[in-house]
């Protein structure tokens, strides 16, 4: 590139000879008489001063014209990209730091046209934006449903003129307030954690129902988690359908029929007596009465379907319980888990009434919660230690309206439910009331085609220290705390690299499953997961990816089971990966250890069969869940506390009589597969 002879060039030239001219006439000067130090000193002094002298002149000319011209090309530069009209700057301008402005002039076209295009980009997209807008608008409007979408904070973001219409007497809608200016916010938020729980659950969203904070309307609500994929939820979606008009038609037939026939059963029944001696006639009359019982109950069940109901197992229905009861009363979940049907938001709260009631009535401060079903019907329970309430203040508390519930009573969301009112009971030590809800209508994993059984798994060696009883030895099975654990794994090979996925327990304490207390974590294993592993337990790479290690979990593991009796069944196999581990963190699993398949094998013969699934089907136990590490622990549990009973009726009272009893079956049993 030719040097332009501007600028700076020709000072730095000028000052370059003017110190060149001072050097040599020195030099000259100096060379006509005799080189003294005197003299070579001052040659020295004066070189010294041109050199400064021209550094000097070199920067301030270097400052002045290429530092300040940098300076003013970077404020021109940042105008360009703060939204400036002009697309370059002039290079004539600052030819002395050239060609720094022509790449400069380069970036801005380029940049001038990215922006042009992505004002093109947007205005695209916006007019798209809009148009989809508008057709969503359209879409919600045209809905009979009032139609509410809120982010995380509860915040309306839209909502269709049907929900403004239905919501405008309680608080005007507006984006960006709160949910919480219309609506209740117990159903809300209980069906929010409810479904946040249970993502796979939550595609279809929940039925509840919803009133309005002012309790002037109640509505059949849905609500549906707003995400994208397999992302994190971003909101929620809840659709709105006036309940009341239907609900109080429906609750007016119900109780004109009930009337009818209360006022046809009495006269039926005086006929049928005095038509004692005319068979025909009594026969009529009974007829006629169980028409109308069956009447009555059929309306009773069609009411109930019009209820926004949904399945829901037990432990989690009766979990939200504790939670409300909020430490006032201590709750314990005890038992398995059942799948029931229902409005988790309004069971939750008629429980919840009954429990508080109760126990202001009677005095009493702690309440088991637990739940159960047959083959005809489902229930939930809550029982005391203490004195049994009347039955009429049980009538009583049924009258009374749940405000949360627009003036529903507790009565009308029984009835609803499985169109029944409660059963008081005795117990040994107190009183129960045992609420009906229905079992859950759909099919569960449990019904799914079997799987085959885990592999018998023999090492003598990871029990021996599993008979170190210590103090717990002698005292009685009954009086021990117990945690039952399963694990799921990528194989059955430990020690050929397989690792843990899910390790879960349950607690036993007193000859009771605290199934509310329960340990359950999902395990990264560090390494890929068999396909043919993840058709037992169902936990993919994907489950496991942000999931934490092994070394984070067991320890948490180590301390929930703190003193406890291990318990688990095909006990080896569980306590092989444990015991692999045991370096890595630092603890040891030391724990007296029962192993439910070898007390089958002693308790039932050897011929009777011995795995988790033949023996729940011998003692009659529902199974929640199978293949995955709580639900087996769960059924495992109760599985031992029918052994226990049946090793009582064998004299075998204590842990060190259980523990020496389980050596002699594990020797008696490996010799029999060397043989």
């Amino acid at each position: 590139m030719p040097v332009k002879w501007r600028g700076p060039f020709p000072w730095l030239a000028a000052a370059f000879a003017v110190n060149v001219v001072v050097i040599v006439t020195a030099g000259a000067m100096l060379s006509r008489g005799p080189l003294v130090s005197e003299s070579f000193t001052a040659l020295i002094l004066v070189t010294l001063a041109g050199a400064a002298t021209l550094f000097a002149v070199s920067w301030k000319i270097i400052d002045f014209l290429v530092m300040r011209s940098i300076c003013k090309m970077a404020a021109e530069v940042r105008a360009i990209a703060y939204g400036g009209e002009r697309s370059g700057i002039d290079p004539e301008r600052f030819a002395m730091i050239s060609p720094l402005p022509e790449a400069v002039n380069e970036i801005c076209a380029r940049m001038v046209r990215a922006r042009s295009d992505l004002a093109a980009g947007l205005s695209a997209a916006t007019r798209r934006s809009e148009e989809n807008s508008n057709r969503l608008a359209a879409i919600l409007n045209d809905l009979h449903e009032g139609v509410l979408v809120c982010n995380q904070r509860h915040q309306l973001v839209l909502y269709n003129e049907v929900a403004f219409d239905q919501l405008r007497a309680t608080a005007e809608l507006g984006l960006g307030r709160s949910l919480f200016e219309t609506l209740s916010r117990e159903p809300v938020v209980h069906i929010f954690d409810r479904l946040c729980g249970h993502l796979d659950r939550s595609a279809r969203g929940v039925p509840f129902l919803a009133g309005t904070v002012d309790d002037r309307m109640l509505f059949q609500a849905r609500m549906s988690l707003v995400r994208t994929g397999a992302g994190p939820v971003t909101g929620y979606v809840v659709t709105l359908v006036d309940a009341a008009p239907q609900l109080a038609g429906l609750a007016g037939r119900a109780e004109l029929l009930r009337e009818a026939a209360q006022t046809i059963e009495a006269p039926l029944a005086r006929i049928a007596a005095a038509a004692s001696e005319a068979p025909q006639t009594h026969r009529d009359c009974l007829d006629v009465s169980r028409s109308v019982r069956r009447l009555t109950e059929g309306y009773d069940r069609l009411l109930s379907s019009w209820w926004p109901m949904a399945d829901i197992v037990s432990t989690e229905l009766l979990s939200f319980v504790c939670s409300r009861l909020n430490g006032d009363i201590s709750a314990t979940v005890i038992g398995l888990p059942v799948w029931l049907h229902g409005d988790s938001h309004s069971l939750v709260l008629a429980i919840e009434t009954l429990v508080r009631r109760t126990a202001e009535q009677v005095g009493i401060a702690a309440v088991d919660l637990s739940a159960g079903a047959d083959e005809e019907a489902g229930w939930v329970e809550f029982s005391w230690v203490g004195e049994m309430i009347e039955l009429a203040d049980l009538e009583r508390w049924l009258g009374r309206p749940l405000s949360a519930l627009g003036g529903i009573t507790l009565r009308d969301v029984l009835l609803h439910h499985a169109g029944a009112t409660p059963d008081m009971r005795r117990t040994h030590s107190g009183g129960a009331v045992r609420l009906p809800v229905p079992k859950a209508i759909e099919q569960r994993r449990h019904d799914r085609p079997a799987l085959p059984a885990r592999p018998e798994f023999h090492d003598l060696a990871l029990l021996e220290q599993a008979r170190e009883t210590g103090a717990l030895g002698s005292r009685p099975l009954k009086s021990l705390s117990f945690v039952v654990f399963d694990t799921e794994t990528t194989g059955l090979q430990p020690s050929q690299g397989d690792r843990i996925v899910s390790i879960a327990g349950v607690r036993i304490v007193n000859g009771r499953i605290l199934s509310g207390e329960s340990f359950n974590r999902v395990v990264n294993p560090g390494r890929p997961i068999p396909v043919e592993s993840i058709r037992f337990h169902g936990i993919t790479d994907a489950t496991v990816k942000d999931k934490p290690p092994a070394e984070v979990v067991l320890p948490q593991f180590r301390a929930y089971i703190a003193d406890s009796v291990l318990v688990a069944h095909n006990a080896a196999f569980d306590l092989k990966f444990l015991r692999m581990n045991e370096r890595a963190i630092g603890l040891s699993f030391d724990n007296p250890v029962l192993d439910t398949m070898i007390l089958s094998s002693y308790l039932d013969g050897p011929e009777a069969g011995h795995s988790l699934d033949v023996i729940c089907e011998r003692y009659g136990i529902v199974i929640t869940d199978r293949h995955t590490a709580l639900g087996d622990a769960m059924v495992t549990a109760a599985v031992l506390l029918c052994q226990i009973d049946a090793l009582e009726g064998r004299g075998i009272v204590t842990l060190d009589q259980a523990v020496k009893t389980l050596d002699i079956i594990r020797i008696l049993h490996d010799r029999q597969r060397v043989l």
